[in-house]
């Protein structure tokens, strides 16, 4: 055999038995400890979500056929698609930190009777799990939880869990859109053949109608402002409009610009 190629293979072999040894004194010979889930079930198969915590009890519900959840009421609400796209998966498979019993002695000093939250999941074709949410554990770090029909307790993350509880507390009421007004510097007003300008005056603090020479507002105004933040949204008659001419929107019976710091200007429309 050819001297240099006997050399390589042993610098070769070398190197693997020194990795295999490396591995083997450092292998403690036991996997890495894997969180478990609470439960898993696929997101895009979720169907209906129902929360109890603080008093409050919300439900959401899938339309059949479609990617539109709704707050159930007299009448339902569609959800804000942007707060409410991540919740499905949110709720599809939460982990746990911690397994800190196989059975529950005490469920009512973890605040799990009562159950401090309550939540349902349900698939299209029924499946359900419910879990509770106890209270937080000592470090404040993360709460207690139980999953119905396990008789195991629990540890989740408070921040995980501070997230579903505002779904009953703080639901995500649908919108036309979702403006921080503390960077509203513009708002232009234009109505049939009439348009008003609104410009706040930074150093001052003071909102005036653009004019010759300026107006300051009236309280009207700054009640207006306000909802201009987040308008509500009744329902969502289509994903996309086939002819905006017979919505009264092209053109647009309203036309309103929004300008903001730090970001491009706004535009909504009004119709019929």
């Amino acid at each position: 055999m050819n001297l240099r190629l006997s050399i390589l293979l042993v610098v070769v072999l070398l190197i693997f038995g020194g990795t295999f040894l490396v591995i083997r004194l450092t292998d403690s010979g036991s996997p890495p400890e894997r969180k478990p889930w609470l439960f898993h079930i696929d997101e895009t198969t979720i169907s209906h979500v129902q929360i109890a915590h603080a008093g409050q009890l919300v439900d959401y519900d899938k339309k059949p056929g479609s990617i539109d959840w709704s707050i159930q009421g007299n009448p339902d609400f569609p959800v804000f698609h942007p707060k409410w796209s991540g919740t499905p998966l949110l709720l599809s498979g939460p982990r746990v930190n911690r397994v800190l019993a196989e059975e529950i002695e005490d469920p009512a000093s973890f605040g799990l009777e009562p159950p401090e939250t309550m939540v349902r999941v349900s698939d299209q074709v029924g499946n359900t799990f419910e879990f509770h949410l106890g209270i937080p554990t000592p470090d404040g770090a993360n709460q207690y939880a139980r999953l119905v029909g396990d008789s195991a307790l629990f540890t989740v993350p408070s921040a995980w869990a501070q997230v579903v509880n505002r779904l009953a507390t703080e639901p995500p009421w649908g919108r036309l859109y979702d403006l921080d007004l503390s960077l509203v510097r513009v708002v232009e007003v234009s109505h049939e053949s009439s348009t008003t300008t609104y410009i706040l005056d930074q150093s001052a603090g003071q909102w005036f109608v653009a004019a010759e020479p300026p107006q300051p507002v009236t309280e009207q105004w700054l009640d207006s402002l306000s909802r201009l933040g987040g308008p509500r949204v009744d329902k969502i008659l289509a994903h996309s409009i086939d002819d905006p001419a017979k919505y009264g929107l092209d053109p647009p019976v309203t036309r309103v610009q929004i300008g903001r710091r730090g970001s491009a200007p706004m535009e909504f429309h009004l119709g019929s």
